[in-house]
């Protein structure tokens, strides 16, 4: 099954066969903001630096995407260090990293803080609040919900509430940002199966006549303080299942009721229950394959890359 055509191997063509894709429009700017002829080079990730710094982007003053750098330092110590994000040349998943950083730099810095103070305490070998930062990082869709009930049919996984008849919420009361970059790389051959790992915030119903930009801006701001302390997202069953083939406008087929019978897809349970309801109330107070870490079948994180 396929919404694009197959997938091509240069950043170019992703860019006028995917771009569209409401899966991509958190990184839809940058994305967009060089010409490419082929992948990018070392030269297109400094000018598309340039390019988000001259346009007040507000991003670590060190931040650099380095091309083909095997750093001496664990992966998030040599970040938290230099700034310098190792990025391997030809490669989706570390171009997809790099819009992120972009698209969400006050939460991709919060998430790299996060690591290196786990690493710092001794987590190195990864255990529950790293797991679930690399969660987030790589699978992580950011959902903001005006109506705790919407977020709630989320949590309970109440797929035909939430998707058929709460189907007008989305964009009005809901909606989806797209934050880690394993999911924008599996987007490039979309199959049932494909979730997002689900990060609940209420939002006042203000925030949805806001610009796109400033509803992004406001998100990321938000999701790093939350980051910044610890106690948040303590693990990685704080977040909730979300099958994003089902988000109406982002699969044709799911403009038929009928496609959330599937129950293999739309499962009605999880094997652990999500903490997300107490953190979002508490928020609210004070080259992938279907083994990716974005599928249901699949519930260990992805390598922190």
């Amino acid at each position: 099954m396929g919404l694009f055509p197959a997938p091509h191997r240069i950043v170019s063509t992703w860019q006028t066969a995917y771009l569209s894709h409401p899966l991509y429009r958190s990184v839809r700017p940058w994305a967009g903001a060089l010409p490419l002829a082929d992948w990018p080079t070392q030269a297109d990730y400094d000018r598309l630096l340039e390019t988000a710094r001259g346009e007040q982007a507000a991003l670590p003053p060190a931040l650099r995407f380095v091309c083909d750098l095997e750093p001496d330092a664990y992966y998030e110590m040599h970040i938290g260090q230099s700034g310098e994000v190792p990025t391997r040349s030809r490669n989706w998943h570390d171009w997809f990293n790099a819009l992120a950083w972009l698209a969400w730099p006050a939460g991709k810095d919060a998430l790299n803080r996060r690591h290196v103070r786990a690493i710092e305490r001794g987590e190195v070998r990864r255990g529950p609040l790293r797991d679930a930062a690399t969660l987030l990082d790589e699978c992580g869709v950011i959902v903001a919900c005006s109506r705790p009930e919407l977020g709630q049919a989320l949590d309970d996984m109440r797929w035909r509430a939430l998707f058929i008849e709460e189907r007008a919420a989305w964009g009005e009361e809901i909606a989806a940002f797209t934050l880690g970059h394993a999911v924008m790389e599996t987007g490039l051959t979309p199959h049932l199966g494909w979730c997002g790992k689900a990060l609940i915030l209420d939002v006042a119903p203000a925030f949805f006549g806001l610009e796109y930009a400033a509803q992004l801006r406001a998100l990321d701001a938000r999701l790093a303080a939350l980051l910044d302390d610890d106690a948040f997202l303590p693990a990685p069953r704080a977040m909730c299942p979300l099958p994003l083939l089902g988000i109406p406008g982002w699969w044709p087929d799911n403009r038929d009721p009928a496609f959330y019978d599937n129950t293999d897809y739309f499962r009605p349970t999880r094997r652990a229950k999500s903490a997300s309801v107490s953190c979002r109330r508490q928020d609210a107070s004070g080259e992938s394959s279907p083994s990716s870490p974005c599928d249901t079948s699949s519930p260990a994180p992805a390598s922190p890359r």
